[in-house]
């Protein structure tokens, strides 16, 4: 008897075991942690950046109004340094705008700003050295992303974009569970608190959508719109949804997007 219990255990762990395997082997984990580092990126590089300005401004502070850009922002901060080496040349190089440049070189110029120590200045650009290799790592990150759902859920990625795709399914906790979703989940996916603040309190305003909001149909719609193309789009995210998860990896998207644009167009 102790022996059949030693061998029904062994087959139970050899069993638990594949199934961990396989399910790791599964590229929707993958595609759900980078979306999770993604956003984290996101998050470090937007607090360096702006520590970087803010520390920065105390020697250029001209230089913030004249560049809203903050990746070319910390480039001539780490690469240029001192505002006395900001000539219409150098600057002209990172901003790509020739009349641009010849502003930032004048306004480097006759700046009201402090000099900085040789020390505090090496920290600011190691700050924002920094803060441009996460950026960097963002964009490496963003190019698997988009292979990833491409190669695994290519419908939802040809319709949602790979990146909104990736954070749908994510916020889904995976694409089976994304393909079970009714269109109305999918919709409010990313808006739980406000849907949860809603439900407890009547007489606060229920959302209209979640993270599909990021897409760009959406985002150009006027106001009285953007709730009707959110569900269409829903509708149609919860289709190819299902068309990845059940089987029939492409061709789903093209005619999905083309449904989407003549909804749209009757909307007008």
């Amino acid at each position: 008897m102790p022996d059949k219990l030693l061998d029904l255990r062994k087959k139970l762990i050899r069993k638990s075991k594949k199934r961990m395997q396989q399910r790791y082997a599964e590229s929707d984990v993958h595609i759900i942690r980078a979306v999770a580092v993604l956003q984290d990126l996101d998050n470090t590089f937007n607090l360096l950046a702006e520590n970087t300005i803010e520390w920065y401004s105390a020697h250029f502070p001209e230089l913030h109004q004249l560049l809203k850009d903050n990746g070319q922002y910390l480039q001539l901060v780490c690469f240029l340094g001192e505002r006395k080496n900001f000539t219409e040349k150098k600057v002209g190089e990172t901003v790509k705008e020739k009349k641009k440049g010849k502003k930032i070189a004048a306004a480097a110029r006759k700046s009201m700003g402090s000099p900085l120590s040789k020390e505090v200045l090496d920290a600011i650009k190691l700050l924002a050295f920094n803060a441009l290799n996460l950026k960097q790592e963002r964009a490496l990150l963003e190019k698997l992303i988009e292979k990833e759902m491409q190669g695994y859920a290519p419908n939802t990625a040809e319709l949602a974009g790979p990146i909104l795709g990736a954070r749908l399914l994510a916020a889904a906790s995976g694409l089976k569970q994304l393909a079970m979703m009714p269109a109305s989940t999918i919709q409010l996916l990313g808006a739980e608190k406000a849907l949860f603040r809603h439900l407890r309190n009547k007489n606060v305003k229920g959302p209209k959508y979640g993270l599909i909001y990021g897409h760009s149909l959406v985002k150009k719609m006027p106001g009285k719109h953007k709730g009707k193309v959110a569900r269409s789009l829903a509708a149609k995210i919860a289709i190819a949804g299902r068309a990845d998860f059940f089987g029939k990896r492409g061709g789903i998207g093209e005619k999905l997007q083309k449904e989407l644009q003549e909804r749209i167009k009757q909307l007008d």
